[in-house]
């Protein structure tokens, strides 16, 4: 973990103004009304109901895992989840050793069981716009506060480990 303070000279009003104001699950939950609207003028199932169960399960439960894992490595370094808030740290244990973003990869994960749930491949096709979304309104800017706030620490973090998986 590294604390750093504003290293660029960037001014704390300049940081704030960096920082996304969309919530990082809205274009999953998007996504997943979209499909179930669709769904229901135009159905197209993912599979047999014992397949998307079980595919269903497995994402649910790699997003639990994987949510877990991500709050406890927030909560162990003090730094707020929510990304509209002043990030203290760059965390670099536990997920975030593999994804920049494990956060917004749970959020994928859990729109991929509600889709296996629901076997709605609408809501499954719908993450590829889900993820665009949240990278191009969620990621970059959230890049750009970073490399402005904490300089090269996550410049270097950001060299060592990949943006999604």
């Amino acid at each position: 973990m590294s604390r750093i303070d504003v290293s660029s000279g960037e001014s704390p009003q300049d940081l704030e103004r960096m920082k996304s104001r969309m919530p990082p699950p809205l274009p999953c939950l998007v996504a997943v009304l979209a499909g179930v609207g669709l769904d229901h003028w135009l159905p197209w199932s993912i599979g047999p109901r014992p397949f998307t169960l079980t595919a269903g399960a497995a994402a649910l439960l790699a997003m639990a895992v994987l949510g877990t894992a991500t709050f406890r490595a927030f909560q162990r370094h003090a730094t707020p989840l929510d990304p509209s808030y002043e990030t203290v740290a760059i965390i670099e244990t536990g997920p975030f050793r593999y994804s920049r973003n494990p956060a917004y990869i749970g959020f994928i994960l859990l729109q991929a069981a509600i889709a296996c749930f629901l076997d709605n491949a609408w809501i499954l096709v719908f993450i590829i716009p889900a993820v665009v979304a949240i990278q191009q309104l969620v990621v970059l800017r959230e890049e750009a506060y970073l490399a402005a706030k904490f300089g090269d620490v996550y410049l270097r973090y950001k060299a060592r480990v990949r943006r999604w998986i």
